[in-house]
Formats: structure tokens, sequence, C-alpha cells
């Protein structure tokens, strides 16, 4: 029950090819997966939502984005994404290594503005969501790299990076930046050492008092240190990363329920019933059944 690549926090998954380091990919929620839990990897992405709307997160924010808007997100950046009550969302990610546009030497656009974002020494919005009349223009910028990812004409790589560039303009040039908080990496590094440390253990008993030894901090200290980066408390948290994996464990139909229930975590199998069904809107019995129809 370990292989999920969408759910482990630092995703090893490859996005992208070598030769020229840029993907798309079209997801749903909830028909693909109902949520995909925070995680992190070292390609910079951008989610677009097309239609819909559902919940993002990045780092410490979680916010309603629909159809029109985007998000950035840069290397190493925490983010994941979760179904809006019963709403429907359809969304690419656009994933890529910034290092494409990085020039080896004697170019002044690395180190004076490509270098510190992508480092996050210089802080810009992540959030598109037409708050800025810029944004449009942006968002123009990812339609254009869209079609020439579908119609891939000959040397289309050229274009996208050219868009890209131009994308990357329209936000250095319309924006002032800000220098990042001290300590702010500091602190997500710790984050990502918790959020791995229930990647690993979750099948196991995670009590507060462990995961505050863990991290170094007092049991209050811990609580507090948690919520205000995911949003949501430490033990709602484990049990819906628990209960994610569970509904996948369950779709694939290879286990009972009791074991599944035991394998993510949960000793009590009427507390894990009661849980699944709140989070889903069925049982977990009706979940698997629901998937060997499809």
């Amino acid at each position: 029950m370990r292989d999920f690549e969408y759910e482990t926090f630092r995703e090893d998954k490859k996005h992208t090819e070598v030769a020229f380091p840029y993907n798309t990919y079209l997801c749903s929620i909830p028909l693909d997966f109902s949520s995909v839990p925070v995680h992190w990897h070292e390609e910079m992405e951008f989610i677009v939502v097309k239609k819909g709307r559902g919940l993002v997160t990045l780092d410490r924010e979680s916010r309603l984005l629909e159809a029109g808007q985007a998000l950035i997100v840069l290397p190493g950046q925490l983010h994941g994404i979760r179904q809006y009550q019963q709403e429907r969302m359809e969304y690419e990610n656009i994933i890529f290594r910034l290092e494409m546009l990085l020039p080896k030497e004697g170019d002044v656009c690395g180190p004076k503005f490509l270098e510190p974002y992508r480092d996050g020494k210089l802080l810009y919005p992540a959030w598109i969501d037409g708050s800025a009349l810029y944004h449009e223009e942006m968002l123009e910028c990812i339609r254009k790299m869209d079609e020439l990812s579908e119609q891939r004409p000959r040397s289309y790589p050229l274009a996208v990076k050219g868009w890209l560039f131009q994308f990357f303009f329209l936000m250095f040039s319309r924006v002032e930046p800000t220098l990042a908080e001290e300590g702010r990496e500091k602190s997500l590094d710790k984050m990502k050492r918790i959020l791995r440390r229930i990647e690993v253990d979750y099948g196991k008993p995670l009590s507060i008092k462990e995961m505050a030894e863990f991290s170094g901090f007092s049991e209050s200290h811990f609580m507090k240190f948690f919520k205000n980066h995911m949003g949501v408390p430490f033990v709602s948290y484990l049990n819906d990363y628990r209960l994610t994996l569970a509904a996948r464990a369950l779709a694939e139909g290879q286990e009972d329920v009791l074991t599944v229930a035991m394998d993510v975590g949960f000793s009590n199998v009427s507390y894990f019933n009661r849980l699944f069904k709140k989070k889903f809107r069925m049982t977990p019995l009706e979940y698997r059944k629901r998937g060997e129809k499809r």
C-alpha cells in the first residue's frame, strides 16, 4: 500500500524529459482522485483551473480557485489540491524545470531575476486570480504554450521558452518583489520533515506527543506550528491522509475493509468506517463496489 506516487510528500515521480523539461497533465477532482495531499518536487509548476473550482494549498495558505485562475508553485514549495464541497474541478498541471531558461554564463537574466526567484529569496505573488490587470496577459501566455504543446509544430520548444520568458517578464516588471522572511526556509524544511515522517509511518500509532518530540517542540507548540502551516490540526490531517490511502486501496479491490483500515493506521474499524463515510459520503464497501463498476 505504499506506491501511491501522487500521495508522497516529496514527489519522486519523473515529470519532465531531459531534452525539453516541460510537460502538461490534465486532471479532474474527484473523478481522477478526491484530493492531492500536500507534497513538493524539484520542478516548477503552474496549476491552471479549466472548469469548476477547488481548494488549492500553497505553503501555509489555502484558497478557492475557479476556472480562469491559476497558481505558481516554486521548486520545493508545499502544495496540494482537494475538492470543494461536492463540486468538480478540471485543471491542468504545467510542470517544467526553470533551469531551461537559465543561461550557462554571461547573462543578467539568471543571477538578477530568475535565480533569486527560484530560490525563494525574492517573493512575487503566486496567485493569478484576476486581482491584477496583468493576470490576463499571463494567462494568455499559458494559453499560447498549451496550443504549442498540443500542436507541436517543428521547433515548438523555442516558442514555449519565449512565452515562458514573457510570462516572467510580466510578473517581474509589474510587481515589486519582497524579501523572504527570516527563518522561512528553515520553518518549511522542518514542516517537510514532519510530513515525511507521516508518509513513512502513517500505518503506525502517531501521537501528538511523539511527533512533538520528533520535531523538537512542546506539544502545544507542535500543534500550533502544524496548524499554522497546514491549515488543519495534526490529527485531522493524519486521518485524512490515511483515508486517502484507504480509498485507493479499496478501489483496487485487493484487501478486505478490516485489513485496509489496519494497514493505514486505524486500530478501530468502527471509527474508520465513520470517518470514511463522513469524508466520501459512502461506506468503505460502497466505495469498493463503485470502483469495481468503473
